[in-house]
């Protein structure tokens, strides 16, 4: 028996409309000064007040949101009351409200440790959720993952905490804010949102319904990502990513990420590379590695059939030849949109590397997106991988 679970979608320019219809007079906004900064909260506050629904702003939300971050969200919002929470930014942002919502409906929960897949939460019992992208790559609108810092032992970590509770009521994809997305974060989200529908593609706990979200986003992505990076004005393009980007998230969010975020994340939290660039980075060396696999073919039937779904393929040509086109088609949109291909074309020394490679490694073997991962990998895989990602190296074993 499987479940797929979604929020309610509103999606297309003026989809932000849809505010006015949502029940609730009091709204806790959670959001970063980027947000603000750039204008959108404006926008966001002034449908709020046409609604005639009250509002308070928290605005603090870092990069990478720590713990500390959403205590401190939560109690304000404990204290405001609202009936509606509202996350407004990138993954960040938006899973910084999921903590806070969970801890407002929760108040006896001490940390965010309570988040996990075997907790029992009750959610919407006080608060509707409403997450509104601003970017085009985490999914985070559609899914139960809640990604959180924490510092440890002067050492930073990231959570991959969750639970179905966690999904947003409500995910309001207004292309509007995509807009004002300069290049390089065009390019560093769409490949958030590629990773999030090929490596969901191949996860252990793939299925049917997955698939079909994985296999569409990433066929808007290979056409409108490229349109989108080179013309940020192109709202067909953007309105696309960001349709792509939700599919991509309803895609993992129902199946799972694998060793690629893994990497990404551990990668992300010792040598401080944004997600989008590290996720971006491990994508194809991910694929390699998977299609690979000595003891079954099952990614290289996975990525074969995806790459002749979306045109990147024959469908007479060979499985491996199949799923090796896909592979390529990664390599040259990551070339295409300006994405770093190397650890050492991000600027990361092989000395660097060496000293935090246990580091890294640790983390890797620690996350569950490693668990997911189709063909087993371990502490030595691992460092062989990241070797081939600080050259360029094919992986080949």
């Amino acid at each position: 028996m499987w479940y797929f679970y979604s929020p309610i979608l509103v999606f297309g320019e003026e989809a932000l409309d849809y505010l006015e219809n949502i029940e609730g007079e009091k709204c806790f906004i959670v959001t970063d000064p980027g947000i603000k900064e750039l204008g959108f909260l404006d926008i966001l506050t002034e449908k709020l007040e046409n609604a005639g629904k009250e509002w308070h702003v928290f605005t603090e939300v870092e990069p990478d949101p720590t713990e500390e971050t959403i205590y401190k969200a939560a109690e304000l919002c404990k204290a405001f009351g609202p009936d509606l929470i509202i996350g407004i930014g990138g993954g960040s942002s938006m899973d910084a409200a999921k903590g806070v919502w969970v801890l407002y409906e929760h108040p006896d929960f001490e940390t965010v440790d309570e988040i996990h897949p075997f907790q029992k939460l009750n959610t919407g019992t006080k608060a509707s959720l409403v997450a509104i992208p601003t970017t085009s790559g985490t999914g985070a609108e559609t899914t139960w993952a809640v990604i959180v810092t924490r510092e440890q032992e002067g050492k930073h970590m990231k959570l991959e905490l969750g639970n179905k509770a966690a999904i947003p009521t409500y995910a309001v994809v207004d292309p509007v804010f995509t807009r004002k997305m300069p290049p390089s974060l065009t390019a560093a989200t769409g490949f958030d949102a590629l990773a999030h529908s090929l490596e969901g593609l191949v996860s252990t706990w793939e299925n049917p319904f997955s698939d079909a979200f994985a296999i569409y986003a990433t066929r808007l992505i290979f056409e409108y990502l490229p349109q989108a990076v080179k013309n940020g004005e192109d709202m067909k393009a953007r309105e696309q990513m960001h349709n792509a980007a939700t599919m991509a998230g309803l895609a993992f969010g129902n199946s799972q990420v694998i060793m690629g975020h893994a990497l990404a994340h551990s990668i992300g939290a010792v040598l401080k590379i944004p997600h989008g660039n590290a996720v971006g980075l491990c994508l194809p060396y991910t694929m390699e590695y998977c299609i690979n696999d000595p003891d079954t073919d099952i990614a290289q039937k996975k990525f074969a059939f995806t790459a002749k779904s979306v045109g990147v393929a024959g469908w007479k040509d060979t499985e491996m030849a199949a799923a090796e086109a896909l592979i390529n088609k990664v390599t040259w949109l990551q070339k295409e949109t300006g994405l770093p291909c190397s650890l050492e074309a991000l600027g990361v020394s092989r000395k660097d590397l060496d000293s935090k490679m246990d580091a890294i490694v640790n983390l890797c073997m620690e996350s569950a997106s490693t668990v997911m991962t189709p063909r087993s990998i371990g502490v030595e895989a691992f460092r062989k991988v990241l070797d081939c990602m600080y050259s360029g190296r094919s992986i080949d074993f």
